[in-house]
């Protein structure tokens, strides 16, 4: 049995807070403790950290994917959408591959993390981190998750940590989030942005009180649910000094971020001035160098927080029950000199194994990234579409934010199109009048003339009136502004909706002139079915791993499902990809660079600039920013 210096205690629960859990002590003796943890266990906890990530990334993600393919095809279907899902799982084979899929992701991430926070208590032990010893260790935990006590564990890692913004600490939960779509439906209204800060205050609290759930489990020997309520108990009294190492940690890492941007940077902007031919081919290898340098800053800051959780852990142990221990239960491997080393520059050693594991990868990526750089010499063909119009000069899906998208330049105006009490047609994207007139009325429910005469007003203190289908054609015509028209439902739309519309636009002598797109495939379909010469795309919240099977001419997919399978699917398939909502100003500019042919965005001004200044003559050291950004691992 190998049990942990000052790890291994029974002591009765006091009443007072001892003075080593007091806010004063506590926060520079988590800080002093993952500062110490680091020093000691060096390079090869960072080793460690970017292992598992490769793992996960090379081995776990395309299995996962082959799984994720397999289950589509097991219920007919090549690729995902909104509508597909009931499919899939209505399906018992499809059910059965997406099971083991979740079973797996659940392996990977719970594996690593319990493997990083394992690998921290050695180090803090003075034990060794050799191999063999790690997987013995990891084994004997791994025993007791397949138990039904483990899934608040997996809810906890699966949904809070990610939607709290900690799914960085894995490759496989990094995507996971609220998409960017809802927030900015959410943000839009008062109401919407109070529910907004209250679920981020939520998800925030549950995430810091059950941080030590994981460490308690992997090192105390009890149930999953056991470990969480125990956390909970713990965090109650430490949590504003948990929060505030935390906080100084990640103001750390993030400042550790800014020099290794600017570190990144300075060569590069040097190369364009002296030699810009030998700019594409430094950026490269600069960018390789950057993405080394993320993986360490991120593995600092993971392996950091796992040595604040595990001393806080420790010192806790008053206020936890007398039968909790933390120990570990495997045959001892001994101790090792690496683990009394401090940096491994001391060290002819360290200094080699430095260099297999930065340099190395540092070169083999910056290789890797001589076609990326010069790839980016293109001239973006992306068309630019405000989404709504222009909400910075009017409210969305008015004449007004029209007219402020134009002025915009956008190239083209998304707007949506819903059907009235009495068959007619307006300019509206809710159902509901609530959030932009204040009123519970629903579209469905009034007239075209009823609508037209609700005035509609924005947060930032725009106002006008709702517009016909009519009004909105004629200013878009006057104005020379293509659109982008969504037909939109509510569910209560007459059965000839798409001919309808197809006729009403005739009228307006506006048919040809606009293209279209519906989340609904049906509605897609038949009016690419009634006039086949339009130019209609199918609108998909959810994107799976390939482009629809679809007579839709071009998808349009939600920034969050917008991959690099899905994108190249489509274009094999002839459609072209559009994608909304993109308003981060990394987000524009990565869409940008990936000449995805067009973006749906709230800044059309923001689009419109960026991609004017992107091209041959762009300097390689903007280039290389966006770069930075999208591919090293701490952004």
């Amino acid at each position: 049995m190998v049990r942990f210096p000052l790890l291994d205690r029974t002591v009765r629960t006091p009443q007072a807070l001892p003075g080593e859990l007091r806010v004063r002590t506590l926060i520079p003796g988590l800080l002093g403790a993952g500062w110490r943890t680091l020093r000691t266990g060096g390079w090869r906890l960072l080793a460690l950290y970017a292992a598992t990530q490769a793992l996960l990334l090379v081995l776990f993600s395309p299995l996962i994917r082959w799984m994720f393919t397999e289950a589509l095809a097991a219920a007919g279907l090549h690729a995902v959408d909104s509508a597909a899902l009931t499919s899939i799982m209505g399906n018992g084979g499809s059910a059965a591959w997406i099971a083991g899929l979740c079973l797996l992701a659940i392996v990977g991430v719970g594996g690593q993390l319990t493997l990083l926070v394992l690998a921290a208590a050695r180090v803090r032990a003075g034990l060794s981190l050799q191999p063999a010893a790690l997987v013995r260790d990891l084994g004997s935990v791994l025993r007791r998750a397949p138990r039904l006590s483990s899934l608040p564990l997996v809810w906890y890692l699966f949904l809070v940590l990610p939607l709290a913004q900690a799914g960085f600490f894995s490759v496989l939960t990094h995507s996971i989030a609220v998409p960017n779509f809802v927030t900015g439906e959410l943000l839009k209204s008062t109401p919407g942005l109070v529910a907004y800060v209250l679920f981020l205050l939520v998800i925030g609290t549950l995430g810091t009180r059950f941080s030590l759930a994981l460490p308690i489990f992997a090192l105390g020997r009890v149930s999953g649910s056991r470990a969480m309520r125990l956390s909970w108990l713990v965090t109650r009294r430490t949590d504003p000094a948990l929060l505030a190492a935390g906080a100084a940690a990640a103001a750390a890492a993030f400042v550790g971020g800014g020099v290794l941007v600017a570190g990144a940077l300075l060569p590069v902007l040097a190369v364009d001035l002296a030699a810009p031919g030998l700019a594409s081919v430094t950026a490269a290898f600069t960018l390789g160098a950057a993405q080394v340098g993320g993986v360490i800053i991120a593995g600092s800051f993971v392996m950091f927080l796992a040595a604040m959780l595990i001393e806080l852990t420790v010192r806790s142990l008053p206020l936890l029950p007398q039968d909790l221990t933390l120990s570990y239960s495997p045959e001892r491997a001994g101790r090792s000199s690496e683990t009394t080393a401090t940096l491994p520059e001391r060290s002819r050693r360290g200094r080699a194994l430095l260099t297999v594991v930065v340099v190395v990868p540092a070169l083999a990526l910056g290789g890797l990234n001589i076609p990326v750089m010069e790839g980016l010499q293109q001239v973006p063909q992306t068309l630019v579409l405000a989404h709504r119009g222009f909400s910075d000069g009017g409210v969305e899906n008015t004449v007004s934010g029209l007219a402020a998208a134009a002025e915009a330049n956008a190239d083209l105006v998304e707007m949506d199109v819903m059907q009235t009490a009495d068959g007619g047609f307006v300019v509206m994207h809710d159902a509901s009048l609530s959030r932009l007139a204040g009123r519970e009325e629903s579209v469905k429910d009034l007239t075209l003339a009823e609508l037209r005469a609700v005035t509609v007003s924005d947060q930032r203190g725009h106002r006008d009136t709702i517009p016909s289908l009519e009004e909105y054609i004629r200013a878009a015509q006057e104005l020379g502004e293509p659109l982008l028209i969504e037909l939109k439902m509510h569910g209560d739309e007459t059965a000839d909706y798409v001919p309808r519309l197809v006729s009403e636009l005739e009228s307006l002598d506006a048919l040809q002139e606009n293209i279209y797109h519906s989340l609904d495939k049906d509605k897609a379909e038949e009016l690419k079915r009634l006039r086949p010469e339009l130019y209609v795309g199918l609108t998909m919240g959810v994107a799976g791993l390939a482009a629809p099977d679809t007579t839709a001419d071009f998808i349009v997919v939600e920034e969050a499902s917008y991959t690099d399978a899905v994108r190249d699917s489509a274009w094999a398939n002839g459609m072209e990809i559009y994608v909304w909502t993109v308003n981060g100003a990394d987000g524009i500019r990565n869409m940008l660079r990936d000449n995805v042919d067009g973006i749906i965005t709230d800044h059309p001004d923001t689009a419109v600039r960026d991609r004017a200044g992107m091209g041959p003559e762009e300097p390689m050291g903007s280039k290389l920013y966006d770069a930075v950004m999208r591919f090293v691992l701490i952004f």
